[in-house]
């Protein structure tokens, strides 16, 4: 029955309760108990929680209560990423300080968070702008100083002039704007201070075997550091300068008909003197300066660039003189900034060669191996011969010539073309094309592709492999002599265009006739043409060779770029560095740590870092080092804070280390870490390249901070579209709290559906449901019962193993349906005491407020949450009999009960006392009898 009861009332009684008696505190670790770490992304204090919070933090406390109850010692902490912009800008336009601003703040979200209920271990709380949390930001900076993973250097950075900072590669959306504010970034040389990430690239992709990811979020990883495997050859310009260039491809050495170097590229402006065209070429670089490099790298735009007149390259391998060009689509920052192009296997090297005019060479045929009817035999000889293949065009119609073979009940469909038989290509097409069509008047219009193919000729009777270069040839007149087409031994037809794919059923010919419409360029694998001594090998194996041939070296090079860290902005972790007289960089020592931010600083952004008006920071930098010396006046990327929050955690209250080793050892690795799909190429890689940073350092335990990564989706608004102060369809929690109570909203962002990676619009019926469900639960105690049905002992222990089952794999929402189902039941038939306590223990984890006050109405001392997490008897969640389908000849024909154990003896008997199955059954033998215990039976009749 439905029993209102006030939420707010209840709610808030229980809050102060738990909090007084400090029941979620998790104290120091209980060996008698196994660990288990239960991270959600620490929230930035923007002065209000929004429904994403609940959903980020609220659902995830379902799992937390879980396993608690199942005698897990769970450290579940909540704690504040508060420097950053936002307080900044919000400083700047109330004129107040951006510290109180965010202690307001902070304040007030606590107040919020506590609303939720939810089980945090609030005695493991910190606040990156605590200074006794950026000191150890600040020492950890120094270390990576003195290990020269941290270093000032200088290069081409973001510029936000809505922000007035730099800002990192991640922070730049597709759009080449800044994903906070929106402004289009610049590119700007500047002295920055960067992290070597790019050092522990490989490790960043090679560690992600170790952990348990969804395999996108491991893959946008991969993606983003974009490692590409290849090598080094060095190209020597006409200036007498050595250029290098990476490519992935150094087997297609010999198809390098031109050279790209990025309009950055130093070797431009050197040579400036040199390139005739000067103007031109200054012009196209101060344009590619201004574009994004997503903008630069989109092959769906028409490739542009520049020829540098009066400069050219040798190509080391084939020793021929190739043009030199710069090209957007070539970046400065990837790889040597230089590539050698190889049109005939490269995509974007294809399409700048057609729109150029320049020579596209073929190194590398496709290499085919046939199946089928044309499969190679093993017990046959092979050949090997040189073909021409001739694709061969009408002289007035536009239409295409094939010829057709018969092979018993197979019709071969292929071009033109035979054997060269050791006479060049020119001589075999006369020959061939006479031979085979009795055609004599032809031009050459052009090579098409060369591909190799090893199948079964049955004209031959032998396995050949055919290495053919495809010719466009055009008749001139139809004019023949006698051919092999009066002895028999074909046919020829003329099809249209559109038709040919239809007819041909040779791979190798099929493969040519698209190469032929599309002009297309082979980018994969095959063996070496046209490639001097190298011909004829494995392109795969020819890569090394050709390499070592020429002098190069086989590397590796990577999209990832170091991590600029450096900011113009007041409101962050002061980076702790100080400048001699002589402007040599130091660090601050231990004993000067935190190295505080001042506040005597007018921190309006104008493109000067503000730190740099602090007289009070000017000042304590001489009184420490002396006259002379100067402050650093940048502060660090907030993403630097969240890098390392994790650990302090587990030990924030020590003040001789960032984090114990022996409470690493307690707590570490993180089990699993709950957030969202917007940090997967910036905060989780980040955080995991600092572990690993601190891992050579000896500083921290594990290598991988977290173990199991769980990516939450979007709660949209009621109108499907995200949630938005200008569309009018937020949803504020606060409201909906005071409405229908902190555990209703909760389970109803639980009951939307699975929780990993799925958007769902909220709705204000939905979550009215809920709220009618919980009355029902409240009310559930008048249904109680002296003596219970069987069934219903049944049901209640076929939910518990539902329920159990489900939280395990985060599918809240059917947990909540299977507990419905229950409910349903036991209103119809009733309870009794023991299944209704059961059933509060079981809802607890979902609705911790109701289900403790349900709990003590019923005299218990402690706390629902201490209690144990009921246990399933297995023998009770069996069902007596299930029903089961029968399947004869494929199609269901009836049922039968049995129990889930039945054996195959018993199901054949059920099937043969079945009246309406016998009448199916009787119309043949069977001959064969399947039986799936609990699932279907399957009977094939002859």
């Amino acid at each position: 029955m439905h029993k209102k009861f006030d939420s707010s009332e209840i709610e808030k009684k229980w809050q102060q309760i738990w909090e007084e008696e400090g029941i979620y505190n998790v104290g120091e670790r209980d060996a008698s108990k196994e660990k288990e770490y239960v991270l959600v992304e620490w929230p930035y204090p923007s002065g209000n929680l929004h429904l994403g919070h609940w959903y980020a933090f609220a659902v995830p406390d379902i799992y937390v209560r879980f396993k608690r109850m199942n005698g897990k010692q769970v450290l579940f902490p909540m704690g504040f990423d508060a420097f950053g912009l936002p307080a900044e800008n919000a400083a700047i336009k109330h004129k107040i300080d951006p510290k109180a601003w965010t202690k307001q703040n902070i304040a007030h979200m606590r107040n919020q968070l506590d609303s939720m209920g939810n089980a945090f271990s609030w005695d493991k709380t910190t606040s990156s702008i605590d200074p006794e949390y950026y000191k150890w930001t600040q020492w950890m900076f120094t270390q990576f100083f003195e290990k020269g993973i941290a270093y000032r250097g200088k290069g081409m950075v973001n510029w936000c002039e809505g922000c007035h900072t730099v800002i990192a590669n991640e922070q730049v959306t597709a759009e080449n704007t800044c994903e906070r504010c929106g402004t289009e970034i610049q590119k700007k040389e500047m002295p920055q201070w960067m992290l070597k990430i790019t050092d522990y690239a490989d490790r960043l992709i090679d560690d992600l075997t170790l952990v348990d990811w969804p395999e996108h979020v491991k893959e946008a990883q991969r993606q983003w550091i974009g490692r590409s495997s290849g090598a080094e050859i060095d190209f020597t310009l006409t200036t007498g300068e050595k250029i290098t260039v990476f490519t992935t491809r150094p087997e297609t050495l010999y198809g390098a008909t031109y050279l790209v170097l990025a309009p950055e590229h130093a070797l431009v402006t050197q040579n400036k003197n040199q390139i005739q065209n000067w103007s031109e070429v200054e012009n196209y670089i101060n344009i590619t300066k201004q574009k994004a490099d997503q903008d630069r790298l989109d092959n769906t735009k028409e490739k542009t660039g520049v020829k540098l007149e009066g400069i050219t390259a040798t190509n080391p391998a084939s020793g021929e003189e190739i043009p030199v060009y710069i090209a957007d689509y070539v970046l400065g920052g990837y790889g040597t900034g230089a590539i050698m192009a190889v049109p005939a296997h490269d995509e974007r090297d294809f399409a700048f060669a057609k729109k150029f005019g320049l020579l596209v060479k073929q190194v590398v045929a496709k290499f085919i191996v046939h199946d089928g009817i044309h499969a190679p035999r093993p017990e046959l000889e092979t050949l090997e011969r040189e073909v021409v293949d001739l694709i061969i065009e009408h002289p007035t119609d536009g239409t295409f010539l094939i010829q057709k073979e018969i092979d018993g009940d197979h019709t071969h469909v292929h071009f033109v073309g035979g054997g060269t038989d050791g006479e060049s290509d020119e001589i075999a097409i006369v020959r061939e094309l006479e031979e085979e069509t009795g055609f004599t008047d032809f031009e050459v219009v052009k090579h098409i592709i060369n591909i190799h193919g090893h199948g079964y000729r049955h004209t031959k009777n032998k396995n050949v492999i055919g290495k053919s270069a495809f010719y466009y040839i055009k008749l001139t007149s139809l004019n023949q002599k006698p051919s092999e087409i009066d002895e028999g031994k074909h046919t020829i037809e003329w099809l249209d265009k559109d038709e040919m794919l239809k007819h041909l059923n040779w791979d190798k010919h099929i493969n040519a006739w698209k190469a032929f419409l599309n002009g297309d360029y082979h980018s994969e694998a095959g063996k070496l043409i046209n490639s001097a001594e190298f011909n004829g090998m494995d392109s795969e194996v020819a890569k090394e060779a050709i390499v070592k041939k020429v002098g190069g070296k086989m590397t590796s090079t990577y999209r990832l770029r170091d991590w600029s860290i450096g900011r113009q902005r007041y409101w962050g972790v002061p980076i702790p560095i100080v400048y001699d007289p002589e402007g040599k960089a130091h660090i601050v020592p231990k004993d000067h740590l935190p190295w505080l931010l001042p506040e005597d600083v007018d921190f309006t952004p104008t493109g000067v870092a503000p730190l740099s008006k602090s007289e009070i920071l000017k000042k304590c930098t001489e009184e420490i080092f002396g006259a002379g010396w100067t402050p650093e006046v940048e502060t660090m990327d907030t993403f630097v804070d969240s890098s390392w929050y994790f650990l302090r955690y587990i030990d924030n209250k020590n003040n001789e280390s960032l984090s114990s080793l022996e409470k690493q050892k307690d707590w570490m690795p993180i089990d699993i870490y709950f957030g969202g799909a917007e940090h997967t190429t910036m905060h989780l890689l980040y955080s995991r390249f600092w572990q690993k940073a601190l891992f050579d350092l000896g500083l921290v335990t594990e290598t991988e901070p977290y173990k199991r990564r769980v990516n939450r989706g979007l709660i949209l608004g009621p109108d499907g579209n995200k949630m938005s102060k200008s569309k009018g369809n937020v949803i504020d929690p606060d409201e909906q709290v005071a409405r229908v109570g902190a555990d209703t909203v909760k389970m109803y962002l639980a009951f939307m559906g699975p929780y990993e990676g799925t958007n769902y619009p909220f709705d204000l019926g939905g979550i009215a449901g809920i709220r009618r469900f919980l009355e029902r639960v409240n009310g559930l105690s008048e249904h109680i019962v002296a003596e219970e049905k069987k069934e219903i002992t049944r049901l209640l222990h076929k939910t518990i193993k539902k329920v159990r089952e489900d939280i395990k794999q985060f599918k809240f929402n059917t947990a909540i349906s299977t507990m419905m189902v229950f409910v349903n039941q036991v209103e119809r038939e009733g309870l009794s005491l023991d299944s209704y306590i059961t059933f509060l223990r079981m809802i607890a984890p979902f609705a911790p407020h109701l289900a403790e006050e349900l709990w003590h109405e019923q005299g218990n001392k402690e706390s629902i949450h201490v209690m144990n997490y009921p246990e399933v008897d297995e023998d009770l969640a069996k069902d007596d009999m299930v029903t089961i389908g029968v399947q004869i000849n494929g199609k269901l024909r009836g049922t039968i009960a049995l129990a889930p154990d039945a054996d195959e003896d018993l199901a054949k008997e059920a099937v043969s006392t079945n009246a309406d199955l016998q009448k199916y059954l009787s119309s043949g033998e069977v001959v064969k009898f399947i039986y799936v215990p609990g699932r279907i039976v399957n009977i094939v009749l002859k």
